[in-house]
């Protein structure tokens, strides 16, 4: 555990094993107007997309900065996975870490977690990040959407 890397976001600590880390890669430096997830890490025979938050607005106090927010993850999301293919399947030259060659068959799963966020608040936010995804992106990747606060994300392996 000592030699255990971690990458640091939102005040997290999340574990770094098997983590691409696809804001800093060169493809996301190079193209314009894509927003990023802060890493992809594959887990088994899943590849997931990885947020970070703070905070998050209150869909009740709040509604319209909550929806804003809500679409701001969701092209992230949407933009990552977009990006993470090109990488893939060769369109830019990033090397992506060890691990990642068997992300040929994985599901997706897209992953939002929210420092010191109440458990239940996380779920009206996962479903209105599965609501906002469009259909057809739905259709074609069949992605898993989970929200949870730091102290799920320790139970998940996510962060230390």
């Amino acid at each position: 555990m000592d030699n255990e890397q971690f990458l640091h976001h939102s005040g997290m600590d999340f574990i770094a094993d098997n983590a691409f880390p696809i804001e800093e890669s060169q493809a996301y430096k190079s193209v314009c107007d894509v927003k990023s997830v802060e890493f992809v890490r594959i887990k088994k025979d899943k590849l997931l997309f990885v947020e970070a938050k703070t905070s998050i607005a209150n869909p009740e106090n709040s509604p319209e900065p909550f929806r804003e927010e809500i679409k701001k993850i969701c092209d992230k999301y949407i933009h990552s996975l977009n990006l993470f293919s090109a990488i893939k399947t060769g369109v830019y030259e990033d090397a992506l870490p060890d691990g990642f060659e068997v992300a040929n068959k994985v599901s997706i799963k897209f992953i939002l977690v929210v420092r010191d966020h109440k458990s239940e608040w996380c779920r009206p936010i996962q479903l209105a990040i599965k609501q906002s995804l469009p259909k057809y992106f739905k259709n074609i990747w069949k992605p898993d959407v989970l929200v949870v606060n730091h102290d799920t994300a320790k139970k998940y392996s996510l962060i230390n």
